[in-house]
């Protein structure tokens, strides 16, 4: 996930409406639809306060080698529209996390159709209705992954919107399983990797300052796909507690009252003098799940302070317990509390 969120109609009408600056409120809009997004329109840039394109996965290269990586291209049209690019890649072998950030003026995407292509000399992030390609060069590694969705988006709060209290709304879906083909140059070495991932796509008119998170992606051995998002104010208060489980094509939207999450082991960041929560033990009753998830490198740490203005953790997961598997974990705002 990885940071989050929200708006566009999936009917014509109500897409012209807000082009326009009429403001229903949203729930109107629900009542007129189940279903709040459409695709493959909404895969596109919308003119909204945050929008984000987010992908983590597993690699797998020839020599069976294992690294993981995640790429998120966040837009903020804000006055002005400007574009911010995280990405970063993990060494399963060296335990070494490699980042890079940039920030560029503009919507390298505008205009686009059923699509969407921000694509510079260094880096690219494009694609559309499930086939999308990865493109990144740093001074420690690079890649150029193709990714393609093999099953049916999942639409988030049943209808594809959440709500995140007083910092807004968002749209929100994800394909929970796309494969990966490409390569993968790090070290000096390039190889020929294969893998899974994940991708996330959320907009809307609402604030990531104002929030913290707990976000996971499970990808199981059994063929299941769990998400859980636990979200937080401010003062550090709960506004959504919420998850979804996908098997052979059907979601089940988890409430609350679904699953439980607790926090295990943590990791200490010398770098930024942070505690996070590393290990955690999520529980489903109703799946018979009762699941351990622990970072597979500690020293995940993401410092944005140079673009996003925030530090979080982004990293890969080993799954065991009750069912086995891989995902990913994101902790936003831990860094700005005592813990």
């Amino acid at each position: 996930m990885t940071i989050s969120v929200l708006l566009m109609m999936a009917t014509a009408s109500y897409y012209q409406f807000f082009k326009e600056k009429k403001t229903p409120l949203w729930f109107e809009a629900k009542a007129a639809s189940n279903l709040l997004i459409s695709l493959p329109e909404d895969d596109a840039p919308h003119a909204y306060k945050m929008e984000w394109w987010y992908y983590n996965g597993h690699l797998l290269t020839a020599s069976r080698k294992k690294y993981s990586f995640h790429d998120s291209l966040f837009l903020i049209n804000s006055g002005m529209s400007q574009m911010v690019n995280h990405v970063s890649v993990t060494d399963h072998q060296s335990g070494q996390h490699y980042i890079d950030q940039r920030s560029t003026a503009g919507n390298l995407s505008v205009g686009t159709v059923n699509h969407f292509d921000f694509t510079t000399d260094h880096w690219s992030i494009a694609g559309g209705n499930g086939i999308d390609q990865l493109i990144a060069s740093t001074p420690d590694f690079s890649f150029k992954l193709d990714l393609n969705s093999t099953q049916a988006p999942v639409f988030h709060g049943k209808d594809g919107i959440i709500s995140l209290g007083t910092a807004g709304s968002s749209y929100y879906y994800s394909r929970t399983r796309m494969a990966i083909t490409g390569t993968l140059k790090i070290n000096g070495q390039s190889e020929a990797v294969t893998g899974l991932a994940w991708f996330d796509h959320q907009w809307g008119d609402f604030s990531t300052t104002q929030l913290s998170w707990d976000w996971f992606s499970l990808q199981l051995d059994e063929q299941s796909d769990v998400m859980i998002y636990q979200l937080r104010d401010k003062t550090n208060q709960s506004i959504l507690y919420t998850g979804s489980y996908t098997k052979d094509g059907n979601t089940e939207i988890l409430s609350s009252t679904d699953f439980t999450l607790t926090q295990g082991q943590r990791w200490h960041s010398t770098k930024t003098d942070t505690n996070y929560p590393v290990e955690w033990k999520i529980i489903i009753p109703s799946k018979n799940m009762a699941l351990t998830t622990r970072g597979i490198i500690n020293d995940s740490e993401f410092d944005a302070s140079l673009t996003s203005y925030n530090v979080y953790w982004e990293g890969a997961i080993k799954v065991s317990g009750s069912h086995t598997g891989l995902g990913f974990m994101e902790l936003n705002g831990y860094s700005n509390t005592k813990n």
